[in-house]
């Protein structure tokens, strides 16, 4: 049995401080957040090499649904901007060892941006497509609201499991490219 030292839950207090305050900062600064969704994968995801990858696949997927649903009238507009998305792999408290993810991500285009329609998405379309996605576990999406207070509730809720042998935030499929003088949502 390992025995924790203070020195341990200090570094482990100011790992996670300085992982919430950059998550805050990203969520009032850098992104626009609009979605927070957690979902779950199949049965046996317990090594964090596989769940990176499979959520490379996921966003990959994600990016060409999204691609394919935007607003095809706008001509010449350049490159398409992807929504922003960041992902925290987190295992599982019933001691099974398996990862799920939380996934915010910027608003999607209009056609597939209504609670509805992200629900019929990431239980229905993506769980077809990415293999590593569960078919049978619940799925929780929330629109997030561009308050302080909802994105320090965010912030902290993701940094809860944040240890030193554990870091919840993905920083390989994450978009974490400060936006300068990024306009916020008007809504």
């Amino acid at each position: 049995m390992q025995t924790i030292t203070p020195t341990k839950t200090l570094q482990s207090q100011r790992l996670q401080r300085g992982i919430r305050q950059l998550i805050h900062q990203h969520l009032c600064n850098s992104i626009n957040p609009h979605w927070l969704i957690s979902f779950h994968y199949t049965t046996g995801k317990t090594q964090e090499e596989e769940v990176l990858q499979d959520t490379q696949d996921l966003k990959r997927k994600l990016h060409r649904i999204i691609y394919n649903s935007r607003d095809k009238s706008i001509k010449g507009a350049g490159a398409y901007p992807y929504p922003k998305m960041i992902f925290f792999h987190e295992i599982s408290h019933q001691g099974t060892g398996q990862y799920h993810t939380h996934l915010i991500a910027e608003a999607l285009p209009p056609s597939i941006n209504t609670q509805a329609a992200v629900e019929h998405l990431f239980a229905k379309v993506l769980p077809r497509k990415v293999k590593a996605l569960s078919k049978w576990k619940s799925i929780d999406i929330q629109r997030i609201h561009p308050h302080d207070t909802d994105y320090r509730r965010i912030s902290n809720y993701l940094t809860k499991q944040i240890t030193p042998e554990h870091l919840s935030l993905d920083p390989f499929s994450s978009d974490l490219t400060p936006t300068p003088n990024r306009p916020r949502d008007a809504q």
